[in-house]
């Protein structure tokens, strides 16, 4: 039975000496893969680490990142990819929340972490990739160079949990998106029935394997294919471009706002994409524009898809299929879709409701958070907190989001997470956080700010003492000062009337 211990195992059995994984300059061939996953798998277990345990992964797209993530599989453990964004306080709070025995940070994340990190209680040790860090971590490698006795395979099988993704919710805090082995193998399985996936497709990542979109649903159907997956480190449009033109990549997933910035490079210039079989772009609102300038340059159509870190692309436009712009298609194999009004009735074609999901793979729910997994997840459908129709032939539309989340470069950012940081400033009274109108790189960060009387805020200072605290990108990019807030007739937060605000101020976005 496949599991997430043996994952790639029919790629070994058929061809072992193909190229799994390339990053940078080297080429890592399926079966060195598989050796460096049981020497990840060997020096986990020698910690002490059995099944159930987590293990918390922060870093940059790495070759120790992806075969951690399957060494922590092969025996077991529940992997909690954090974002190489957060700081301190947002790395203590998933590390708490999630239970997280062991943290492997990439050396250069540790150094700032360096002064600004508390373990939590749960945290027993900690490591870097390669230099060793007073009071942070030790080097991870040391214990790679040191022999251990062979793990035992004991992979997260069926319902048992597998991964914890933190994503920003419309609450105040993140919530840990919890995905079990099945739901993984699962999203792999259908993605690769779906677009047809063999073992000469090569995927050019374009973001984070700490994003579902790059590990669920772009590392795992690519390695269950038995096809290559090219890493960048870091994304910049000279190094997709620069990757794109050595590797001749057939796949890639890409966020609006990343591929304008590809489009807009000069290093574009001589680029062939005839290698491409599918360009999909999600995460935000696909523009018109984007569309054009895409098709100015290859003859594959652009696509949109449609997912959430709850359920990875669950609409996309399967192969032979029509291309409509604006439009993600049909849901993918094993996903059903309906759009719903806010009794649970749905709603005639054409008509916008909020889009709900049901799936075998598809979370089971939030870690540790049964109020938020009843929310969401009712009567078997995951109510995605997304506005969308369905036309006539069956093909779904994005239209909205229903909650108050800002999406920044194709990032979900919480308003109440901002407000919450904002509030402990000595010179701020109150705040309310809203997005500008979508822009070419998605929404910017409004902050309506009342100063504390007597007090004059300094909004330079006020940026950087904010992006001291949580990921910088979640700062505000606009402050605005006001006397009060705008409250409703039962003294509410008008965030409507902020909206209307922000617009009228950055109609632009």
């Amino acid at each position: 039975m496949l599991d997430l211990g043996n994952l790639a195992d029919n790629a070994l059995k058929t061809h072992p000496d193909s190229t799994a994984v390339i990053i940078g300059p080297r080429s890592i061939s399926y079966r060195e893969f598989d050796r460096m996953v049981q020497t990840q798998a060997d020096c986990l277990a020698a910690q002490g680490l059995k099944k159930g345990d987590r293990v918390g992964l922060l870093s940059h797209n790495h070759l120790e990142l992806a075969a951690l993530l399957f060494g922590a599989w092969r025996i077991g453990c529940v992997v909690v990819p954090l974002n190489h964004l957060y700081r301190a306080p947002e790395v203590e709070f998933a590390v708490e929340h999630g239970g997280v025995r062991l943290l492997v940070v990439q050396d250069q994340l540790a150094q700032a972490l360096a002064g600004q990190f508390t373990p939590p209680d749960c945290l027993e040790r900690t490591f870097t990739y390669d230099i060793a860090i007073e009071g942070i971590a030790t080097p991870w490698n040391e214990l790679k160079n040191q022999t251990h006795p062979k793990a035992e395979l004991n992979a997260p099988v069926g319902a048992e949990p597998a991964a914890i993704y933190y994503t920003s919710g419309s609450t105040s805090k993140p919530k840990g998106v919890t995905h079990t082995a099945h739901s993984i193998l699962e999203t792999g399985r259908s993605r690769v029935q779906t677009m047809g996936l063999v073992k000469d497709d090569l995927w050019l990542l374009s973001t984070q394997l700490v994003h579902v979109s790059a590990s669920l649903g772009s590392l795992i159907p690519a390695l269950t294919a038995g096809g290559t997956v090219v890493f960048l480190e870091e994304f910049s449009p000279e190094a997709w471009l620069a990757a794109f033109r050595r590797h001749k990549p057939t796949r890639s997933v890409i966020l609006p706002s990343l591929l304008h910035d590809v489009l807009d490079c000069p290093a574009l210039e001589g680029i062939d994409f005839g290698s491409i079989r599918s360009m999909e772009c999600g995460g935000d609102f696909v523009t018109p524009d984007l569309y054009d300038a895409w098709n100015r340059v290859c003859s594959e159509p652009l696509t949109q898809m449609i997912g959430m870190t709850e359920c990875e692309g669950y609409c996309l436009r399967h192969p032979g299929g029509t291309v409509k712009q604006g439009s993600a298609g049909k849901p993918r194999v094993g996903v059903e879709v309906r759009v719903l009004d806010d009794q649970a009735k749905e709603v005639p074609v054409g008509k916008i409701g909020e889009l709900c999901v049901r799936s075998e793979s598809m979370t089971v729910g939030y870690w540790e958070d049964p109020k938020n997994t009843q929310a969401a997840i009712r009567d078997g459908w995951l109510h995605s907190g997304d506005q969308g129709r369905v036309d006539k032939d069956g093909d779904f539309w994005f239209v909205g989001r229903l909650k108050e989340i800002i999406v920044k470069r194709g990032s979900n950012i919480a308003p109440g997470e901002v407000e919450s940081v904002l509030d402990e400033h000595p010179d701020i009274a109150e705040s309310a956080v809203v997005g500008t109108p979508p822009g070419k790189h998605g929404q910017r960060v409004v902050a309506f700010v009342e100063p504390e009387a007597g007090r004059t805020l300094d909004t330079e200072a006020a940026g950087a003492w904010t992006a001291s605290r949580i990921a910088s990108f979640k700062a505000p990019d606009e402050w605005v000062l006001v006397d009060s807030l705008p409250r409703n007739p039962v003294g509410k937060l008008d965030r409507a009337a902020l909206h209307r605000r922000s617009k009228a101020l950055f109609p632009d976005g």
